[in-house]
């Protein structure tokens, strides 16, 4: 029950993932089916365009819950540093991020990722120049599980979650119907469409209210969305041919400034829908359902402070640290990176390049706990789960630019603040197994902020020019720590005795 509930976590276990729970809540995106009746009463369905709004409420629910149910707390959290509410929140999500390839059979979900919703029909937009009607049908999207949680916070005062999530590449394609036009230029046409979205950040603010103790509501919510580039073809625009042609060009070149001349009249329109969509399948789960005797493995909780955790983590850091250096990963080279860009002079389109290179990053091996860790039983198994952080990465490139004859040496220095890393190790005391790497995934990786000095005349490159200072040391990080930071981590669970359970 909610009364019960307390800063600490379970070890809970379903649809063959294990996760943390910081207030005892089982996970609606893990918790088993116990009936084919209870799935009924929950509204769950086979169908493949409601499946990715059902799992989206559900997803919302179980962070919603996790503020309400620990506001409620008869004791609070032990551990400000580790913020227990946002960690739950990010790992709903990192299970929803997971569970999109693959769907959700218990919970009668079919995989999402691609995503194929067979109509969307999007309302009349009239907004000053344009008036526009869209259509499409067969849509199928690539890319939403490739999400990283830029933040997540849970209010518990006022019963809200901020989610902020990037997605580095979204693409999809569709049949589309276009009518309307813009200004006195009809805009028209039907025929297959491609469309790919890059560097799409989806922010998501919602407060919540409890209606007669068994539903939870959306009072507010607020989704806003940037991207920093649109890319489409749509085939038979205008009739195609030449003019066709001219006009996917002129939506490519306009199409960010298209929508965000459109967003203040858009967004509310979708967040409107989305509210009325996501409470009507809310008022589908009972809270009693969720909290009432959902708690199968109550017996072993884990401990939301354990010094045996905190001292075994700490010495697999220990342990880890040197690895990184070997492998030179600390410091760690960046790739050469080279940048077009073009300016119009007197009508005439002039092209420039920059190249960065000698690109180093530095701090890998700072590579530390990050909060207090919690040890517990599943079974024979014993289960250590934290989080993990990399603190102020920091790095530079050297950069030639020229431009028209113009040639110009600049310094490119950057920061990455923060990155956070969910880690579970288990073992098998019984039968005295060696410890194994279960669960590894990146919860979070901070803005990576850029400072170029010395363009001077070619000042005006600094944003083609750190973006993609910005997505190459993005993907770096990631990749260096998806692949051989976590494989050295594993090589070195050996090493380290794992604390047994009381």
């Amino acid at each position: 029950p909610a009364s019960a509930c307390q800063a600490e976590g379970a070890v809970v276990r379903g649809a063959g993932r294990l996760t943390v729970d910081p207030c005892g809540l089982i996970s609606c995106l893990t918790k088993r089916r116990e009936s084919d009746q209870r799935s009924a009463s929950i509204g769950l369905s086979s169908v493949g365009e409601t499946s990715m709004l059902k799992l989206l409420s559900l997803a919302v629910a179980c962070c919603l819950l996790a503020a309400v149910s620990c506001r409620n707390a008869e004791t609070p959290l032990s551990d400000p540093d580790l913020d227990t509410i946002s960690i739950y929140i990010k790992a709903t999500l990192e299970n929803l991020r997971q569970a999109m390839p693959h769907g959700i059979p218990e919970l009668m979900i079919p995989p999402l990722e691609p995503l194929s919703l067979p109509v969307i029909d999007i309302p009349r937009i009239k907004e000053g120049v344009a008036d526009v009607q869209l259509n499409m049908r067969n849509f199928v999207m690539n890319g939403l599980s490739s999400f990283v949680v830029r933040d997540a916070k849970g209010h518990t005062g006022s019963m809200s979650i901020e989610l902020d999530l990037f997605f580095p590449q979204v693409a999809a394609r569709a049949d589309y119907n276009l009518d309307g036009k813009i200004l006195i230029f009809p805009l028209y046409g039907s025929g297959p469409a491609a469309i790919q979205i890059n560097d799409l950040s989806i922010r998501f603010v919602a407060s919540v209210s409890i209606e007669d103790f068994t539903r939870v509501q959306l009072n507010n919510l607020q989704v806003d969305l940037t991207f920093s580039q649109v890319q489409m073809y749509l085939e038979g625009i205008v009739g195609g041919g030449n003019l066709g042609s001219v006009v996917n060009t002129l939506l490519n070149a306009m199409g960010k400034l298209i929508y965000d001349r459109l967003k203040g009249n858009l967004l509310p329109e979708v967040n409107r829908i989305l509210r009325t969509v996501i409470n009507n399948e809310l008022a589908k789960v009972d809270l009693r359902d969720i909290l009432g005797g959902m708690l199968p493995y109550s017996s072993n909780r884990l401990r939301p402070v354990d010094e045996s955790a905190n001292n075994y983590v700490d010495r697999l850091m220990a342990n880890l640290r040197p690895l990184i250096h070997a492998n030179n990963l600390d410091p760690i080279s960046i790739p050469e990176q080279r940048v077009s860009f073009s300016k119009k002079i007197l009508l005439v389109t002039v092209w420039g390049s920059a190249r960065m290179y000698n690109g180093l990053a530095y701090g890998l091996s700072t590579i530390h706990r990050a909060g207090n860790c919690n040890i517990g039983a599943q079974g024979t198994n014993v289960v250590v789960g934290c989080v993990i952080g990399i603190d102020n990465i920091r790095g530079s490139f050297d950069s030639r630019a020229e431009f028209m004859g113009i040639g110009v040496n600049a310094g490119i220095s950057f920061l990455v603040s923060r990155v956070r890393v969910v880690f579970r190790v288990s073992a098998d005391v019984a039968a005295g197994s060696s410890p194994r790497l279960d669960h590894f995934a990146i919860s979070e990786v901070s803005p990576v902020a850029v400072s170029i000095s010395g363009l001077g005349p070619l000042d005006w490159i600094l944003t083609p020019v750190a973006n993609v200072v910005v997505n190459a040391v993005q993907h770096l990080i990631v990749a260096a720590i998806e692949s051989p930071i976590r494989h050295e981590l594993s090589k070195v669970l050996g090493s380290v005795s794992i604390p047994g359970f009381p």
